[in-house]
């Protein structure tokens, strides 16, 4: 599941095809064996009725070439043990009504996990909820894999009896000159509200013996925006998830728009021939969106890794274009566009898949 823009800034959850773990053996490089790997995978995923594709590149300079567009990036970002927020108080109020629990992570938690995951990818602008089974395998503890480490552990935000977020972790009990210098490796971190959210980190900055907690989050994350300033944070950027979109008109339907719009768009697809060529995208002041062939000269000109670039709100068209990249044959067509595909929020840092 991914939480994709909904009408006039709403989200609404969408089920999407997800890729990973794909290589080539040096033995067999440069004769198309990724490119049919690839191939495959979009027309499964058209084939299977969903519209987009998502993955996590190790090697973001790959995937371009296949469609797919850089569509939100993540922040690791190491918060000092002891950090204070200053929250708005309607925010501490809900952080102050949550009650947080450890546990050691269990496959038996998947069905626990995957409802919290399903209700923020309704929520949270570019959350990816993992399925049910995917969650058992991972949280499966291998002693072999954890290399003289602790087990994961889990900690759980109720409020009112009801789950309302979760974080996945490993402690590092380190010491450095006689004094503790443990780390907390923050993994998933899940919560419907912020209040969730930041009762969770207020917990994780409270561990004994441990003097930061490393996190993934987005670069306008609230938990950034509290401190104020970022300069005590370490943080490091990076792209996160790359969207490919698989079948255009399906998906224009299914996304929501924040302004009208009425464009005649040039699409360039060389992987998926359906989506090539030019579009009329029409959508309503209600935010509902259509696309459908036509002819006629275009108001603009893109790529469908472009579109895939901009679809949750990370990158914007006017971006894509002062770079060169989307070119536009009518005044005001980039404008457009832009305003249709805008978001209230940078997209939410995605778990790995």
């Amino acid at each position: 599941m991914l939480g994709l823009p909904g009408p006039l800034g709403g989200v609404r959850a969408v089920a999407v095809e997800g890729l990973t773990q794909v290589g080539v053996h040096p033995d067999h490089s440069r004769r198309g064996v990724l490119r049919a790997m690839v191939g495959s995978h979009l027309e499964w995923t058209r084939a299977s009725g969903r519209t987009l594709a998502v993955l996590k590149a190790s090697e973001p300079g790959i995937y371009g070439r296949f469609g797919y567009g850089m569509a939100s990036v993540a922040a690791l970002t190491s918060f000092p043990a002891g950090t204070k927020w200053t929250a708005p108080q309607g925010i501490v109020d809900l952080a102050e009504a949550t009650h947080t629990a450890m546990a050691t992570a269990e496959p038996e938690h998947a069905e626990r996990l995957y409802a919290v995951w399903s209700a923020c990818a309704n929520v949270h602008l570019g959350m990816v909820a993992r399925s049910v089974e995917d969650i058992a395998r991972t949280t499966r503890d291998v002693p072999e894999l954890r290399v003289g480490k602790e087990p994961r552990r889990l900690m759980f935000a109720t409020r009112e009896g009801v789950d309302v977020g979760f974080a996945w972790f490993r402690r590092d009990g380190a010491w450095s000159a006689g004094r503790p210098a443990g780390t907390v490796d923050v993994t998933w971190f899940v919560g419907v509200d912020q209040g969730a959210r930041l009762a969770l980190m207020r917990r994780l900055v409270d561990l004994d013996l441990v003097t930061s907690v490393v996190n993934w989050v987005a670069p306008d994350d609230p938990l950034v925006t509290w401190l104020g300033s970022p300069r005590a944070l370490d943080a490091r950027t990076t792209d996160s998830v790359w969207l490919r979109i698989a079948d255009l008109p399906a998906a224009v339907a299914e996304r929501g728009y924040a302004a009208p719009c009425d464009l005649r768009i040039e699409v360039r697809d060389h992987v998926i021939p359906a989506n090539d060529g030019v579009w009329r995208v029409v959508a309503d002041a209600t935010g509902i969106g259509r696309a459908e062939r036509t002819d006629g000269a275009p108001d603009l000109t893109l790529d469908i890794a472009d579109l895939g670039a901009c679809w949750l709100g990370g990158q914007t068209i006017g971006a894509r274009a002062e770079a060169g990249f989307v070119v536009e044959h009518r005044p005001g067509a980039v404008l457009a566009l832009d305003a249709a595909l805008r978001t209230l929020t940078l997209p939410a840092q995605a778990a790995d898949f």
